[in-house]
């Protein structure tokens, strides 16, 4: 988003949020200038959800989004450090899709089922058995998903690995 206006936020908003999931109750935010602006709580009414920004100086009122966006950043650090791994963007969605589908341990559910109400419909079932060594476009089929299938479970890995380094260090 190269235009951060309080007018393209509230239109990112519209675009990604509010036509997939519909309107919020609540939405939640630090207390940047985009989300205080008149023009962002004019679209907070239109769409009839309450803004409420979070106290100042008190960034824990925001620790779960502040735990998801750095367990990506870390992630994504990683990958990007390594000389091999010249496709970090490709690899951060990964990333992402990996932790909205690992069981969150507060609240004992994927972030993806929060959202959503169901568990993901992963391709790793149908990897694992719908194709068998062939030829031709079966063979190309098969590299496919097996090579998917290795990625997400390093992703998945990663992103547990992570999860398990910061429950430990918060711990101390």
């Amino acid at each position: 988003m190269s235009d951060t206006s309080a007018l393209c936020v509230a239109q990112v908003f519209e675009e990604f949020v509010y036509r997939r999931f519909g309107a919020p109750s609540l939405i939640r935010h630090d207390r940047d200038p985009r989300f205080m602006s008149e023009v962002f709580q004019a679209f907070t009414e239109m769409i009839q959800s309450r803004s409420r920004a979070t106290l100042s100086y008190w960034p824990r009122a925001n620790g779960q989004q502040e735990r998801s966006v750095k367990s990506v950043m870390t992630s994504v650090r990683v990958y990007a450090e390594d000389p091999l791994q010249q496709d970090w963007d490709e690899i951060a969605e990964k990333l992402v899709f990996a932790i909205n589908t690992s069981q969150n341990t507060t609240r004992k559910e994927t972030p993806f089922y929060l959202v959503h109400g169901w568990d993901a419909q992963t391709t790793l079932r149908a990897m694992t058995s719908s194709l068998k060594q062939g030829s031709g476009r079966q063979s190309d089929a098969l590299a496919w998903r097996q090579d998917v299938n290795r990625q997400h479970e390093i992703d998945l890995t990663v992103a547990k690995d992570y999860q398990a380094a910061e429950k430990q260090r918060r711990a101390k």
